[in-house]
């Protein structure tokens, strides 16, 4: 590509570089495993949501205080499947499933802000479980646990307050985490068969993970996913690990990148006049 005639050649490669800043966005996450025996994340300021307060069975239109709004609930009691121990259930409280056998498929959590991180207490996986995140009505991420929890090691495997109980399946406290661009105001959990995606502990916050404010992620590094490339991992990238204000501020929107280049080539035809009359 030739520099525009409109900019001189010493300004073009600043616009450039700004201009590339702008357009390069694309979506970037990490999903990290908790240790086996957790149940809900090691992430600071967040919100949490159980389902220990609610009915036993179906529940519409329900409101999770200053995060969002779920279409659609159904609360199992404690079983094999799911249900997170806490204070107030010690051996395992109610949870949510979606299974074609208690009448909702789908469950869709409505965010009221768009938000960088997500976590859950994903139980008992199975081949009909798929989560999505959307941004309005485009597709941020989408995760089944043949692509997520079966990356897990066999010390996931099994209801984590019995391990000889439903052995077969993986059980895992699950963080999402997104970049300083990439958000998302909708979550959809999804199990169109007779199986159950079980979850529990759901867990917010608007804002990314920032090294230099939360500190180092733990946990057990699963998946990076770049854009619609989505790589297992076994260690986090140094975007994720090391760098002190990743992921970093959003690039500039492009309307200020222009303005900026423009500014800059203008001064730069001001001082070559000034120096020609000098």
């Amino acid at each position: 590509m030739n520099p525009s005639p409109l900019l001189p050649r010493r300004v073009f490669p600043v616009f450039l570089l700004l201009a590339g800043l702008s357009l390069a966005r694309a979506t970037s996450l990490v999903t990290v495993a908790e240790n086996p025996n957790d149940f809900t994340s090691s992430l600071g300021g967040t919100s949490l949501y159980s389902f220990d307060n609610l009915k036993l069975g179906l529940n519409k239109n329900v409101s999770w205080d200053k995060v969002g709004t779920f279409d659609q609930l159904y609360v199992q009691a404690y079983n094999q499947y799911g249900g997170a121990p806490d204070a107030e259930f010690p051996g395992g409280s109610p949870y949510s499933t979606q299974s074609r056998n208690v009448g909702v498929v789908a469950t869709t959590l409505t965010l009221n802000t768009p938000s960088s991180y997500f976590g859950f207490y994903w139980s008992a996986g199975d081949a009909y479980n798929k989560l999505q995140f959307f941004n309005g009505s485009s597709l941020v991420a989408e995760f089944t646990t043949a692509s997520l929890m079966k990356e897990l090691p066999k010390t996931y495997y099994g209801n984590p307050l019995n391990r000889r109980q439903n052995a077969g399946e993986p059980y895992a406290f699950i963080n999402f985490y997104g970049d300083a661009s990439t958000t998302w105001n909708r979550i959809v959990l999804t199990n169109n068969g007779t199986s159950g995606f079980e979850s529990d502990n759901y867990t917010s916050r608007i804002a990314a993970w920032t090294a230099k404010l939360d500190g180092a992620i733990t946990g057990r590094p699963v998946l990076e996913v770049n854009g619609s490339t989505v790589t297992t991992v076994a260690a986090l990238s140094p975007k994720w690990a090391y760098e002190p204000n990743a992921p970093g501020a959003p690039a500039p929107p492009l309307l200020a990148v222009v303005a900026f280049g423009l500014v800059l080539g203008l001064r730069a035809i001001r001082d070559r006049k000034a120096n020609r009359q000098g």
